[in-house]
């Protein structure tokens, strides 16, 4: 199909190429070898608080696999052929672009309308509670529509919102066995779980009872009769309760849990639901066995170490379990991770436990971390530079973090080192250390490299920002060529400090021959220190700084903080900063060497990617196959790398659509990405009469509605789903092509 199409992009006479803000393009198929083994998906991203659900991503009848990490609020998609083993979910990434992009907090996938077309349940921080997107395909391609903008009950003779705290994961489940979803959630108060009973089957044929109308009311707040104990990891049996908040054990008004996860399955002897619950500040999941009927709920069993036949179920750090048949033979397994986002299990964080199908021992531990041991994971917030670090001219990967989770300790940071041992047109990459020098001995959090010959000796110096807001200076002592940190050489290097969150990058900027720093920091804004030394002695003060080089600050509401990350490249001759950020945004800015201290730069794009890669980007460019075109390494708070290139290694991450040759005559697409509405316009054409078409990554020519008002014409695309198309603009006997992605 993708031959098919790449013939069908390459067929015209005039071609045009994307405008200069088009997506980077994913590059997933370089090798990367750890410990002698060949990583089979090794630039995902990383994990740090997965969830994890199923449904049928690509319309072939087969459930595939979503991964919503909450560290971030990013949807990984894998695709399942089926075959039952451990390789039967492969990572494709082109099935991300289809959902949608304000997701957070929890977002799972289930069939509310029964059609086999997986719907989607998420938080909704408007309202406090749930909200619901509807799964349809158009065109081809799975598309989510907002259907319910938060779920809410009847309460005669009120409305209510049923609530969520935006840490819970409520359960969306058949409770009363009447075939439609309904839903279990802790109270406001975080001790007893509410029951919503779905009221579709008792109007049938009421349109206002529909199947998209979400009408629920509040059956008991108290299902199962157990509620959570104030100031103790236990639950108690046969509480009674009355209203929101009458609950024993529990005083009106006085909170327990800021934080549960409920995730249900059919009891094997009652056929009832029974649930596991997670509780934020614990490692355990509580079984709780449900001996009532469909109609009344009553715990009769409440286990905090489940399965008492193996392992039991914990995790470190609030665990949250879900339901996902890993091996394909028709039992829904468990997978446990974390749902916190801060001190959180980083690695080794998803327990799979397949199901026996045996009721006496249902489970057993298989393996404690799914899908993520096939990939490059270094624990939180992840700095990866491209850099020579063996000093045999092809790019290395060094990778710096806030550090790795200790259940009984600090983080501890570290600083990997991954060798390039591939060729200079085909990298690949191979573990050495995940401790150069022995750095994680000095104690710090939080540590981010950069590189540069500090003292004119030809060797790349070492120095290395903290959480601190100080830097940490390393001195090269090679004496064969490459890269040796056996100490460091200044703890506090000329007493530059930036408050928190150091990000130093080595560059020389004024063009004096001396590097200079840029530091990036929590704040948001960089900070520019000169060198005023010589070439064998830099010197750096505090009172020699730039505080907001550029008038830069890449803080986005509603976040008070940016996490500033820069990079500067030399393209084409001119000077570009890229910014990695909070929010997962990279900026890029045109450096003007003449407002250095004082004046702003200008910026260019506040998305460089245009891929979302979760939150607290960083980024190295390098070209590593020398093909002329870049390559951008990405680091984020999942503590994961990815890489994208302006050049398309692998095209199937795009859904198969190519990169389309440059011509003369460039058809502008914006905004690109674009939701309900596309504009297009030629470069140094006036369109006459233009006609539209677009297709799919089928090749699939769609209907859309245009209109023309010269010079330009807009493409409704309110009716297409989430996702790349062609974009084929016909005038006075000539076509121009591009491509654009849709996304709400």
């Amino acid at each position: 199909m993708f031959k098919r199409l790449l013939f069908f992009l390459l067929g015209f006479v005039a071609l045009s190429g994307l405008n200069a803000q088009s997506p980077k393009n994913r590059v997933i198929t370089i090798p990367v070898t750890r410990n002698g083994i060949l990583l089979r998906e090794p630039w995902v991203g990383g994990m740090n608080a997965p969830q994890f659900s199923t449904g049928d991503l690509n319309n072939d009848g087969i459930d595939d696999l979503m991964v919503f990490d909450r560290y971030g609020n990013k949807v990984l998609t894998y695709l399942s052929n089926g075959d039952g083993t451990d390789s039967m979910f492969r990572y494709a990434p082109q099935f991300e672009a289809l959902f949608p992009a304000d997701l957070e907090q929890f977002a799972l996938l289930r069939d509310y309308n029964k059609d086999r077309i997986p719907d989607i349940f998420t938080f909704s921080n408007a309202y406090a509670g749930v909200r619901v997107f509807k799964g349809s395909i158009r065109a081809g391609l799975l598309h989510f529509d907002l259907v319910c903008p938060v779920i809410q009950y009847t309460d005669s003779p009120y409305t209510t919102v049923a609530f969520v705290n935006n840490a819970d994961i409520p359960a969306f489940a058949d409770v009363n066995r009447d075939g439609y979803l309904d839903m279990l959630s802790y109270d406001i108060f975080g001790s007893s779980v509410a029951y919503y009973k779905n009221l579709t089957n008792l109007y049938p044929g009421d349109p206002a009872y529909d199947i998209d109308s979400f009408r629920f009311t509040q059956v008991t707040s108290c299902w199962g009769n157990f509620s959570q104990n104030i100031g103790s990891n236990s639950m108690s049996m046969n509480v009674t309760c009355k209203g929101g908040s009458g609950q024993t054990g529990t005083p009106p008004g006085l909170p327990r849990h800021a934080g549960n996860s409920i995730y249900n399955f059919e009891d094997p002897t009652y056929h009832t639901v029974d649930i596991l619950n997670g509780n934020i500040g614990y490692n355990n999941l509580f079984y709780v066995q449900n001996c009532g009927d469909s109609s009344y709920a009553n715990a009769c069993v409440l286990d905090s170490l489940w399965p008492s036949c193996d392992v039991p179920m914990t995790i470190p750090s609030y665990p949250a379990a879900y339901g996902v048949d890993v091996n394909n033979d028709g039992l829904e397994d468990l997978l446990i991770s974390p749902n916190q986002t801060t001190e959180e299990l980083d690695v080794n964080n998803v327990l799979y436990y397949k199901n026996t199908g045996n009721p006496s021992c249902p489970y057993n531990l298989i393996a404690d971390s799914f899908l993520v041991h096939n990939m490059l994971d270094f624990g939180t917030d992840s700095k990866g530079l491209f850099y020579d670090f063996d000093g045999d001219g092809l790019k290395d990967i060094v990778v710096g973090n806030y550090g790795y989770f200790q259940s009984a300790a600090p983080y501890i940071s570290k600083l990997a080192y991954y060798r390039n041992t591939g060729t200079a047109t085909q990298p690949a990459f191979t573990y050495q250390t995940d401790n150069i020098g022995g750095l994680s001995q000095y104690g710090l959090q939080g540590i981010d490299p950069a590189f540069g010959d500090m003292n004119g000796d030809g060797k790349p110096d070492m120095i290395v920002g903290d959480i601190t807001g100080g830097l940490s200076y390393f001195q090269n002592s090679s004496t064969t060529g490459g890269s040796v940190f056996s100490s460091m050489t200044a703890s506090q290097y000329f007493n530059l400090n930036v408050g928190a969150n150091a990000a130093p990058f080595i560059y020389d900027l004024n063009g004096d021959s001396l590097p200079d720093l840029l530091v990036g920091r929590q704040d948001g804004g960089i900070s520019y220190f000169w060198n005023f030394g010589t070439k064998t002695a830099p010197q750096f003060s505090m009172d020699s700084m730039n505080l907001y080089i550029g008038n830069i600050n890449v803080t986005v509401s509603p976040n008070s903080v940016g996490y500033s990350q820069p990079y500067v490249f030399d393209s084409a001759g001119h000077l570009k900063l890229l910014v990695g950020s909070l929010s997962g945004k990279v900026f890029e800015f045109d450096v003007n060497t003449n407002n250095l201290r004082q004046g702003e730069f200008n910026l260019i794009t506040s998305d460089f990617l245009q891929q979302p890669v979760g939150t607290k980007s960083t980024i190295s460019v390098a070209d590593i196959n020398n093909d002329g075109e870049l390559e951008y390494l990405v680091g984020n708070g999942s503590g994961g790398l990815e890489i994208f290139s302006d050049s398309a290694w692998n095209p199937g991450t795009s859904l198969g659509i190519a990169e389309i040759e440059k011509g003369p005559a460039q058809l502008r697409i914006y905004p690109n990405p674009a939701k309900d509405y596309f504009t297009c316009s030629v470069e140094n054409v006036e369109l006459v009469n233009p006609k539209v078409e677009v297709f799919n990554v089928l090749g699939e020519k769609l209907n859309v509605e245009a209109n023309f008002l010269s010079p330009r014409l807009t493409v409704n695309s309110a009716n297409l789903s989430n996702g790349f198309y062609i974009v084929k603009i016909l005038d006075a006997g000539k076509a121009y092509l591009g491509k654009v992605l849709l996304q709400r």
